[in-house]
């Protein structure tokens, strides 16, 4: 079984990112969930502890052998960004093709490195209104102690009349936090 002795001082570097309260409460939740040496698994998150996220809160299942990630929840807020619900479908199936390898990359990182993935700023930004925000992703551990499941909260603040204007007002970082103690690492 894979320890990670140090995943919650990731998770606490991983809030120093943060500027939304909602956000760092997740980050907060999960920590309290999981062990001394191990990161909570699914079943270890009670949605009774944080209700008031919910509407902001994604899941996905981690499907080892094709490396595909599913979407098992949607909260509310989530769900209206979207033209029909995420349950069921892939990243692939949800994610424009121009951003498909970029947002994979972190997507994968969370529950293969696995690592905590932050990105802050431009939020959705190959839509036609882009938003303004934060987005956390945070593994969950099967029984065998390997990822099976992220979680991801997105907080989206604002939103851009169009990509030009949110090129302009917002950045985008994308910082990746491995569970291991490695030193963060940002991705283009």
């Amino acid at each position: 079984m894979l320890s990670f002795p140090r995943w919650q001082e990731a998770a606490v570097r991983a809030k120093n990112y943060l500027a939304s309260a909602e956000a760092a409460q997740m980050a907060d939740t999960w920590i309290a969930a999981g062990s001394g040496s191990r990161p909570p698994r699914r079943e270890s998150l009670k949605p009774e502890n944080f209700p008031a996220l919910l509407p902001d809160i994604w899941l996905m299942d981690y499907e080892r052998e094709s490396r595909q990630l599913r979407y098992r929840l949607e909260g509310e807020n989530i769900r209206a960004r979207y033209d029909a619900s995420l349950v069921g479908r892939t990243l692939e199936e949800t994610v424009a093709p121009d951003a498909l390898e970029r947002v994979r990359r972190y997507f994968l990182a969370c529950v293969e490195r696995p690592a905590i993935c932050l990105v802050i700023g431009r939020l959705y930004h190959e839509w036609r209104q882009p938003g303004y925000g934060e987005r956390m992703l945070l593994p969950l551990m099967g029984t065998d102690g390997t990822p099976d499941a992220l979680i991801g909260i997105t907080i989206c603040k604002e939103t851009f009349s169009d990509q030009a204007l949110a090129e302009e007002r917002a950045k985008r970082l994308t910082c990746i936090l491995p569970l291991d103690g490695e030193e963060p690492y940002e991705q283009k």
